[in-house]
C-alpha cells in the first residue's frame, strides 16, 4: 500500500467542510446582495488577500499561454459554473439541483478516462455512484414529490454547471502540473472578478446596495475568506497531488456539511433517511480513500514542462 499523502487528504477535506458551510453563507448574503454583486466581491475580496500572500514570497513568472489558459480556467469556474447554477436554481427545485450537481464526479471519472488517459477502476465507479445514492436519500427526504421537479431548462442549466465544474477541474488537474497551485487560485479569483465586474456594475446602478444590518456582511466575509480564498486554494493544493476523480468524488460531502450547518445555524428540519445518506456519502468517501492508496494505485500523468 502507498502511503497516503495527508496533506492533500487534510486539504480535500478542508475544503469540502468550508465550501458545505458555504450554502447558509449564500441564503444570508443574498438578503443584501444580488448574486453577481455576491460574486464580484467574494472574489474580489479573495484577489486581495491573494495579493497579501503574494507580497511575503517571489511571484511565479507565468507564461502567455498559462495565463490564457488561467482565464479559460476561471470562464468556467466561477463564471460559467455560477452563473448557470444560479439561473438554473431559480427555475427548478433547490433538492433537484443538489442531485443534478451531484453528478459532478462522475462527469469527471469520465473526462479524467477520456481526456487524461487515467485508468479507472471499477470500485472507484462504484463507490462514486454510491455515494450518488447517499446525496439522494439526503434530498429526497422530505418525500420524493419535493425532491424532483422544476422546469426542464432549469434542470439542464444546473447539469451544465455540473459540467462546467468538471471541465475546470481536469483543466485545473493538467494546469497544475506546472503552475503553482497559489498562483491557479489568485489568476483564478482575478478574472472571476474581472468577468463578473461589469454584471455587478449593473446591479448596484439598477437596484443599489441594501445593507440592512451586519449579517450579510459577515457571511460575505465568510464566503470571500474561506470559500474564494481559503477552499479554492485547498482544491487545487488537493488537485495537483491526486487524480481529478477522486478529489470531486470528495465533493459529494459538501451537501452532508451543508446540511448539519443548515441545522445548526437556520434551525431546519433533519430527517431520518437523511443520516442514512450521509453516512453512505461518508463510508464511500473513506473506503475511496482505501482505494485510491492501495498498492495498486493508479499513476498519474507525468508534469508537463
Amino acid at each position: 500500500m502507498k502511503r497516503p499523502d495527508y496533506n492533500a487528504l487534510f486539504a480535500v477535506v478542508g475544503m469540502a467542510v468550508l465550501f458545505g458551510a458555504s450554502f447558509t453563507g449564500t441564503k444570508v448574503a443574498l438578503e443584501s446582495f444580488t448574486p453577481a454583486q455576491l460574486i464580484f466581491l467574494r472574489f474580489a475580496a479573495a484577489s486581495l488577500l491573494f495579493l497579501g500572500v503574494r507580497f511575503f514570497r517571489q511571484a511565479e513568472k507565468l507564461k502567455a499561454k498559462d495565463v490564457a489558459g488561467l482565464f479559460l480556467l476561471a470562464l468556467f469556474e466561477p463564471g460559467i459554473y455560477f452563473y448557470c447554477e444560479a439561473q438554473g436554481v431559480k427555475r427548478t427545485l433547490a433538492s433537484t439541483a443538489a442531485i443534478l450537481i451531484s453528478a459532478i464526479p462522475m462527469f469527471v471519472l469520465c473526462l479524467e478516462a477520456l481526456w487524461l488517459k487515467v485508468r479507472i477502476r471499477f470500485a472507484e465507479v462504484f463507490l462514486i455512484v454510491l455515494s450518488l445514492g447517499g446525496i439522494f436519500l439526503i434530498v429526497a427526504a422530505g418525500g420524493l414529490d419535493k425532491a424532483f421537479g422544476g422546469t426542464l431548462l432549469g434542470n439542464v442549466l444546473v447539469l451544465l454547471a455540473a459540467l462546467a465544474a468538471s471541465i475546470y477541474t481536469i483543466l485545473a488537474k493538467k494546469m497544475l502540473s506546472r503552475v503553482e497551485p497559489i498562483t491557479v487560485t489568485f489568476y483564478q479569483s482575478l478574472f472571476a472578478s474581472v468577468i463578473y465586474l461589469p454584471f455587478a456594475a449593473f446591479d448596484t446602478v439598477t437596484y443599489g446596495l441594501k445593507l440592512n444590518s451586519a449579517r450579510p456582511l459577515l457571511a460575505l466575509v465568510y464566503l470571500a475568506v474561506f470559500c474564494s480564498f481559503l477552499a479554492y486554494w485547498l482544491l487545487n493544493f488537493a488537485l495537483s497531488r491526486m487524480k481529478a476523480s477522486f478529489v470531486s468524488a470528495f465533493t459529494n460531502l459538501i451537501p452532508v456539511v451543508g446540511i448539519a450547518v443548515a441545522v445548526l445555524f437556520l434551525g431546519e428540519r433533519l430527517y431520518p433517511l437523511q443520516f442514512i445518506g450521509a453516512a453512505v456519502v461518508l463510508c464511500c468517501v473513506t473506503v475511496l480513500t482505501l482505494v485510491q492508496h492501495s498498492g495498486r494505485g493508479t499513476k498519474l500523468p507525468a508534469p508537463e514542462g
